[in-house]
């Protein structure tokens, strides 16, 4: 990692909440048509993921050719939503909704299109309503794997929030837009 990102000294090591799955187990999807992980999503990434030990998570990306960026390789930004996507999932140890506050990503490799990767993320520790993960990105399967060799990796800051933070926008989920005013835009 390049970043100065330093965590805070007084960063409290929170115990996993007693309904988070075992290690191994498979995780449930925190929306259904969330673009990183949502069955419900079309034309999203469909990530999957399982509960490790502690406050640690892995995801599993299957790198598509729709991901593309340059001849042949991942895009940047799909492998920016992926980080976020994981380390998001990590938070789901607390057994509180996170939204993400701050994220770093360095790229160390190209990842080949046809590759799987996958991510190993973790809470580091909260302050207050703040979450700090860290995360790294491994190629298991496909022409370039290597599980060993970390192909990116990436530091968080996530927010707690109460259920009721999508409030405001979660008309536009039904599909029928309001104004400020309560009176239908459309």
């Amino acid at each position: 990692m390049s970043s100065t990102w330093t965590l805070p000294d007084d960063l409290t090591v929170p115990k996993p909440v007693d309904f988070f799955p075992a290690p191994g187990e498979k995780l449930p999807q925190h929306w259904s048509k969330c673009f990183g992980c949502g069955d419900d999503q079309p034309a999203g990434m469909a990530m999957s993921f399982r509960a490790g030990e502690g406050l640690e998570v892995t995801g599993r990306l299957e790198v598509a050719k729709k991901y593309q960026g340059g001849p042949g390789v991942i895009h940047g930004g799909i492998l920016s939503t992926a980080f976020d996507e994981v380390q998001g999932v990590a938070c789901m140890v607390l057994g509180v909704p996170v939204v993400t506050g701050h994220l770093e990503i360095d790229f160390a490799r190209p990842i080949p299109l046809g590759s799987v990767l996958e991510f190993r993320a973790r809470v580091e520790g909260t302050l207050r309503r703040k979450v700090y993960t860290t995360a790294e990105a491994f190629i298991v399967e496909g022409a370039a794997a290597d599980p060993d060799v970390a192909v990116g990796t990436s530091r968080g800051l996530f927010l707690t929030i109460t259920p009721e933070h999508f409030a405001k926008t979660q008309e536009f989920v039904d599909g029928v837009p309001t104004s400020p005013f309560g009176t239908s835009s459309v």
